[in-house]
């Protein structure tokens, strides 16, 4: 294992992570506990009192990476969120409402004192009112009731329960004249016709065709639509691609029809499932809102009372923030009252379906390997962070106490699911949530210095038949295409101990470099890059494990960047039109003492989730490392 050489040791070097799939094997090994959070938790039971159940319960806290040994916290979010669900389904009341719906959400968060914070929530119906005629459509979700529990994380047992009664839920699809323009050409198709007959359809504009691509068409010259059937028992899609290269006159180019857009849906699930003979309902206690799912705290709903003023300090850090436009929440960041970040802002996320094989290839080589904004597989969007397009943006602030033997800190969390509609995403949280992805992008801060930004995503996406029928690629002969893959782009302008010029080194594993130009750098454990203060002592390291990669460049102000000086997304058409992947912006110039951004490119690889598709949640994540800053 190699030493860098300045005086850190071997603390810096991490392990990279266990790929999903292997997680999942060791997870079944005899004698192994699932998931437990650390090397503190292997405690057996008689070498502890039992704790009381309600302090248990009410004691319960929301747990950070640090609370998990290495790579534990991924095997969480890969494995016990599907287990949760199946023991919630064991109980006969829970159950006997689930079955009965024809869609589904789930909100999955572990906690302390080894409990799964887990929610479930559907409608029996869908009622649809209105038209292209009307403008738009009003969609009611009949009888939508939410579940919530708490797991008992090493027994899979029920020790809170609760049932909401059933609701009606309302929302609006609204658009434009060129919006319906487009549903009319779509609804015109004969096989679209067919669709409509017996069911109840409305229209979904997936993306806007500005931060969208279609096979070998580069973004900005094809848009997605989709329409919900709701037929006696089913809710089913149909997806619709159209050349909007003239305005007026759109043409449809592609079409597919999908029958089960989740895989592992609740309902399904709970009618495979044999339950219990009793209920637990009403013996053991309720769960408090404190202890749900953040996204569906209060009546299935997101809870939004734990978000900080937008200037706030806490654990030697000194953070600002600013609502997203189209790059995520803006932060701002100081160490013991020096400089971190500048600006630090999520970018994008790139998600691609059909791709050829990787066969080792990097990033940007395997997505566009033409190094043009142009996709290898079948689309691909460019997800953008805002609240009237992503929504709701900001969540709010989870502080952690000291514990575990790591140092205090808090996480700032944000949440996504691009297309969905409102505030409270009504339609996502009641099961219409084919194609809009639910993600969270957060960023945990601790008292030591160390942040650790997580993208962590929840699914569905287009899953299960869609992917079957989009076909091979035209460009690779391969036997098997990748059917969904995630990049995130989080980026920063690194500021340490100075808003003046850096100095950047690279630690390749043997010894140190300082590289003159900028660089794209893909990551193998044992690298590192860092980032010092020519006048002073602050260093900020970023360990290049977990499949990281990174581009560092100056800040330019003709490129997209988190910078106030740079471009925004979608606000500079041009330049959006001509972004893909932030490799694009190294050409040669000089790094060293100038500002920088870092582009931190972290990857969900869905094809090695185990349960994917709303039952799964996949952790990407990486590391900063802030020293120097003094006490």
């Amino acid at each position: 294992m190699p030493y860098d050489g300045k005086g850190h040791g071997w603390k810096w070097y991490r392990r990279g992570v266990m790929k999903a799939g292997g997680a999942a094997a060791v997870l079944g090994l005899p004698g192994v506990a699932s998931a437990q959070e650390s090397e503190t938790e292997t405690e057996t039971e008689s070498s502890r009192e039992s704790p009381d159940p309600t302090d248990r319960i009410t004691g319960a806290e929301r747990l950070s990476v640090r609370d998990f040994h290495e790579e534990n916290y991924e095997i969480t979010h890969i494995h016990r969120r599907k287990e949760a669900v199946e023991t919630l389904l064991k109980d006969p009341e829970a159950n006997s409402v689930a079955r009965e719906w024809i869609a589904n959400f789930v909100g999955y968060e572990p906690l302390s004192n080894h409990l799964d914070a887990i929610s479930i929530q559907g409608p029996t119906d869908y009622t649809v009112e209105g038209g292209t005629d009307q403008g738009g459509w009003e969609i009611t979700a009949r009888n939508r009731q939410t579940v919530f529990g708490l797991v008992d994380r090493q027994h899979n047992e029920l020790v809170a329960l609760n049932i909401s009664d059933p609701i009606d839920v309302s929302w609006q699809e609204e658009y434009s004249d060129a919006e319906l323009q487009r549903v009319r050409v779509m609804r015109d198709h004969p096989d679209v016709q067919e669709f409509e007959q017996d069911r109840d359809t409305w229209a979904v504009f997936k993306v806007a065709e500005e931060i969208f691509a279609w096979k070998d068409r580069p973004h900005g010259e094809v848009s997605s639509l989709i329409f919900y059937g709701v037929g006696d028992d089913e809710v089913s899609v149909a997806v619709g691609y159209l050349d909007v290269t003239d305005p007026e006159n759109p043409e449809l180019v592609d079409l597919h029809f999908v029958e089960d857009f989740v895989r592992y849906p609740v309902q399904e699930m709970a009618r495979q499932i044999v339950p219990a003979d009793q209920t637990v309902l009403g013996e053991v206690p309720a769960v408090p809102i404190e202890q749900r799912p953040l996204k569906t705290a209060e009546d299935g709903f997101h809870r939004f009372d734990l978000l900080p003023e937008e200037s706030f300090e806490q654990d030697n850090w000194q953070i600002e923030w600013e609502p997203p436009e189209t790059m995520g929440v803006t932060f701002y960041g100081d160490y013991n009252g020096r400089p971190v970040f500048r600006t630090m802002n999520a970018m994008a996320t790139p998600t691609g379906y059909n791709l050829p094989p990787r066969e080792g290839r990097n990033t940007v080589d395997w997505f566009f390997p033409d190094h043009e904004p142009v996709f290898t597989g079948h689309h691909l969007y460019w997800d953008i962070h805002s609240i009237p397009f992503g929504g709701p943006g900001q969540l709010g602030k989870i502080d952690y106490p000291e514990r575990r033997g790591h140092p205090s800190g808090f996480q700032f969390r944000t949440h996504y699911h691009t297309g969905a509609q409102g505030r409270g995403s009504v339609d996502f949280h009641s099961g219409a949530q084919f194609g809009p992805y639910n993600y969270n992008i957060s960023y945990e801060f601790f008292s030591d210095g160390r942040i650790v930004p997580i993208w962590r995503r929840h699914g569905p996406g287009h899953e299960v038949e869609s992917l079957r029928t989009y076909g091979a690629t035209e460009n690779w002969d391969g036997e098997e295409n990748v059917t969904m893959q995630y990049l995130h782009y989080t980026a920063l302008e690194v500021t340490p101990g100075t808003t003046d010029g850096v100095e950047t080194h690279v630690f390749d594993g043997d010894q140190w470099i300082t590289p003159d130009q900028e660089f794209y750098l893909e990551g193998e454990p044992g690298q590192k890059v860092r980032f010092e203060n020519p006048d002073g002592s602050e260093q900020i390291d970023i360990p290049m494990d977990r499949d990281l990669e990174l581009v560092v460049v100056p800040v330019d102000s003709d490129e997209i960047g988190p910078a106030d000086s740079q471009k925004t997304r979608v606000e500079d058409l041009d330049a959006e039109l001509e972004f893909y992947h932030p490799s694009q912006y190294v050409d040669g110039d000089s790094i060293q003492n100038e500002r920088v951004i870092a582009w931190l490119i972290m990857e969900g690889t869905v094809a090695e989730v185990p349960h994917p598709a709303a039952v799964s949640g996949y952790v990407a994540q990486c590391e900063l490392q802030v020293e120097g800053y003094g006490d």
